[in-house]
């Protein structure tokens, strides 16, 4: 038996597949090699969107600096692909206050809470059509429904309009672009992984620093509905170039299953999903109401767009930061202490809140530390999982992300309306304090998993 194996990468963990930067050519003679070759080559320029070297075959190199030109491109996509959520909060305190002040927070709240559970749970989809189908035809499906989305959303004049445009149909085709960019960076990047995740997933706290920004401005001058509409030529015409930027490095094997279903017989699946689930149920509670929370401390709506700022601003710095560490000392570990220091900032910061100076420390802490979990999920799955797979089993991850966001966003709405009725946010802190906590009591026993796998077994060692 042959075995050609590439020299380019080796990727580290345990694989659901093989290695995937190694080809096993199973043969007894040079010719049953080239055979083999062949019939590898047929298969890949057949379900791949590779460049031209690629579809005959190859796989490009890790850690090169041609791999940083569709993770740039990610950041971009990303900036689009969580700016319509994480700037929800402008729209959200608008709708609130002036649009729709008899409308109750719950009612309001399926708007943001709709647009990025899609996201999340679609890409369970929009992950395998992405692995199957390719890439590009992917990304380019979600460019038209979000700017249709958004001009659709314009024209609204009920809650229900709204909900069905800005929250359903713009998450769908959220949902069409996030779920190849979240494998981008982890297929081109081996040594640098968690810094190439962190720079592509920091694209989305950019997005929410100039969508925040540029959101009020336009609600100010033009109105709500122009805002909407801006945005979606916007959308249309940057996501237009970066999309075709998207390569795979590693080409997609074909399967017969649309899902990558082997994947949830392992246990390290199960927990990155219940950490996903139970981080996103809530991680959600400061982006949507620290606007409404400053109004009632005195403050305008620009000082909740101000807010929304800081944190999105936090996030950016946060998330590369957590990437360079992660390479460091270990991805698991990072994610570990980030999630419980979220814990410790965010609770006692907002519930002790008397004026509007701590919101902006608050909202400063919690985008440096609590974010790092979008970057650093990634980068797990990519360690344990082959990168030809990633975006399908991203995408069976990020359905109980999205799950825990549908479940989150409404219980925080509904135990603000009942218990804390727009004058405090005690129970709505907590709520989402007690999440963000089991998701680092999750995060510890995986760990302690992947920990027993190893044939080292100090507890104190690069996870």
């Amino acid at each position: 038996m042959f075995v050609a194996t590439s020299t380019t990468e080796r990727i580290p963990g345990p694989s659901l597949h093989g290695d995937m930067a190694s080809i096993s050519i199973v043969g007894d003679t040079k010719s049953s090699c080239r055979c083999s070759i062949n019939k590898a080559t047929t298969i890949c320029n057949k379900h791949t969107t590779l460049t031209s070297s690629a579809e005959n075959g190859g796989i490009r190199p890790a850690d090169t600096l041609y791999g940083w030109i569709p993770t740039l491109a990610a950041t971009v996509n990303y900036m689009f692909i969580f700016g319509a959520s994480n700037s929800y909060g402008v729209f959200s305190t608008y709708y609130l206050n002036v649009k729709f002040p008899g409308t109750s927070a719950t009612t309001l709240s399926w708007i943001g809470t709709l647009v990025t559970s899609l996201m999340l749970g679609c890409s369970i989809l929009t992950g395998a059509m992405a692995d199957k189908c390719g890439y590009r035809v992917t990304v380019y499906t979600g460019t038209v429904i979000c700017t249709l989305a958004y001009i659709l959303a314009s024209f609204a004049k009920e809650v229900w309009e709204l909900i069905l445009t800005q929250g359903v149909l713009l998450g769908i085709g959220a949902s069409f672009l996030y779920a190849p960019s979240t494998s981008i960076p982890a297929q081109w990047f081996v040594k640098n992984r968690g810094l190439a995740s962190g720079i592509a997933v920091a694209g989305s706290s950019i997005g929410g620093l100039w969508f925040t920004a540029a959101t009020q401005a336009m609600i100010d001058s033009l109105g709500a509905e122009w805002a909407l509409r801006i945005l979606g030529i916007l959308t249309f015409a940057v996501t237009s170039l970066t999309n075709s930027l998207y390569y795979r490095r590693v080409p997609a094997k074909p399967r017969k299953s649309l899902f990558e279903l082997r994947a949830a017989k392992r246990l390290i699946f199960w927990l990155v999903s219940i950490e996903t689930c139970t981080m996103y149920t809530g991680y959600w509670a400061l982006t949507f109401y620290v606007g409404t929370n400053a109004k009632h401390l005195g403050g305008t709506l620009r000082d909740g767009s101000d807010l929304l700022l800081v944190l999105n601003a936090g996030s950016a710095i946060g998330r590369v930061v957590a990437g360079v560490i992660a390479d460091r000392f270990g991805t698991i570990n990072t994610l570990l202490i980030s999630i419980m220091l979220t814990v410790v900032i965010e609770m006692p910061l907002w519930m002790t809140a008397r004026s509007i100076t701590p919101l902006y420390v608050l909202c400063a802490l919690y985008g440096l530390i609590s974010p790092s979990f979008i970057s650093l999920n990634p980068v797990i799955v990519a360690s344990h999982f082959s990168t030809d797979v990633m975006a399908s089993v991203m995408g069976m991850t990020n359905l109980f992300g999205g799950l825990g966001v549908l479940a989150g966003n409404l219980a925080q709405g509904a135990i603000f309306e009942k218990y804390d009725r727009r004058e405090k946010f005690t129970n709505t802190i907590i709520f989402s304090g007690v999440f963000i906590l089991l998701a680092g009591i999750v995060t510890f026993v995986m760990r302690v998993h992947v920990q027993r796998q190893r044939a080292d077994k100090r507890f104190f060692q690069r996870i």
